[in-house]
């Protein structure tokens, strides 16, 4: 008989709720979560969550507790989970982590790595130490020191858990988040002529981490070499306004913002219009809109500030890497429009190379490592 497997988490993200399904081959799985979206997603981001995926009763967000939930321990008990998994060492996971514990379930915490800043958004790459974080290091050890298995989402956070947090070793493993690519696959590779329009994408949000500002620098000075390019671009983030402001002083009309998606579903159709994904950014843990440049098979310049990509990202095999400065990504999109032929040189490898984190891959690493750990016989 399968093991009952539940993994709680903030928000519906539409790559979980398909993840959920995925793993049915391996669990009897169900997904919880405390609200639909947050504020920071589209609406297009809510997709159906059929019948192993919910948002559970009576949650919300409370000011300095975080997310919470009344609903979910009568519901634990109509479940019965014999493993649960917990996104993030929130304040409301003490308390389930205690709950599961008096069912007799197997515990596992599944975190990023812990960053010093004051928000998500915010443009740094500084982590929690035991210098800069003692205090809070050590109560978040006590407090979830019952967990069965800690689990990275990545080497970089796993690599924290055990040299700042001091977790035991036989307790600790990585993972990786699950990513929704099968359509994306289905794209042609980028076969160009000398001439033929050229389409950059910023897919990701307009926060200070991700640069988009430094994307609309490198598209204008890229534009007065070579008019016949454009741009794609997230249309929603706090630096929206500032990055209308530069189109606007730059008389840029090569920019059309992703505004009018209509469905997760639809989302893979704007890389398949797009030739280059760029990404400046500041800090990232591996980052989703990189996967999928991969598996659609775009060029991709990229920062060297990005956590776990070294499995698919080979520096110009199959993407461009540079450093955070303007004039190296400036080249290095050049490199592509002056020789269109390395769009498909590196789409193709690219496509090779992230195999293995389509769904079906990806859960049957999910249950390995839970055999591995004896959450599961």
């Amino acid at each position: 008989m399968k093991k009952k497997y539940l993994f709680i988490s903030n928000m519906a993200a539409p790559y979980q709720v398909k993840f959920c399904y995925s793993l049915q081959e391996y669990f009897d799985t169900e997904f919880w979560f405390y609200e639909y979206i947050d504020e920071t997603r589209p609406d297009w981001w809510k997709i159906p969550l059929g019948d192993k995926c919910k948002i559970m009763k009576a949650s919300g967000k409370f000011p300095k507790v975080g997310y919470f939930s009344f609903g979910l321990f009568i519901d634990m008990l109509r479940f019965k989970p014999d493993i649960v998994v917990l996104g993030g060492f929130m304040k409301w996971h003490i308390l389930v982590l205690h709950f599961a514990k008096f069912l007799g379930a197997k515990v596992a915490v599944m975190s990023e790595p812990l960053r010093y800043v004051s928000n998500d958004d915010q443009g740094s790459a500084d982590l929690f130490t035991k210098i800069n974080s003692s205090r809070k290091i050590k109560l978040i050890k006590k407090l979830f020191e019952k967990v069965d298995l800690y689990i990275g989402m990545g080497e970089v956070a796993k690599n924290q858990f055990l040299e700042e947090f001091g977790f035991p070793e036989d307790k600790v493993t990585s993972l990786s988040y699950p990513q929704d690519i099968e359509e994306y696959y289905n794209h042609p590779l980028r076969v160009k002529k000398l001439g033929d329009p050229i389409t950059l994408l910023f897919a990701n949000r307009l926060v200070e981490r991700y640069q988009p500002l430094m994307a609309l620098e490198v598209l204008r000075r890229i534009s007065l070499k070579y008019p016949n390019i454009k741009m794609l671009m997230n249309a929603s983030g706090s630096q929206k306004e500032q990055c209308v402001e530069f189109i606007e002083k730059n008389n840029l009309t090569n920019i059309e913002f992703l505004d009018k998606i209509d469905s997760w579903n639809d989302m893979h159709l704007i890389y398949k219009r797009s030739d280059i994904l760029i990404l400046p950014c500041v800090y990232s843990n591996g980052n989703g809109t990189i996967i999928e440049a991969r598996a659609s098979g775009m060029g991709i310049v990229i920062s060297n500030q990005i956590n776990n990509i070294e499995r698919h990202s080979k520096n110009g095999k199959n993407c461009f890497i540079c450093n955070l400065d303007i004039d190296e990504f400036e080249k290095a999109v050049s490199k592509y429009i002056n020789n269109l032929d390395l769009l498909v040189e590196h789409g193709k490898l690219s496509r090779e190379l992230v195999k293995y984190r389509r769904n079906d891959y990806t859960a049957k690493k999910y249950f390995e490592v839970f055999q591995e750990h004896d959450l599961v016989d």
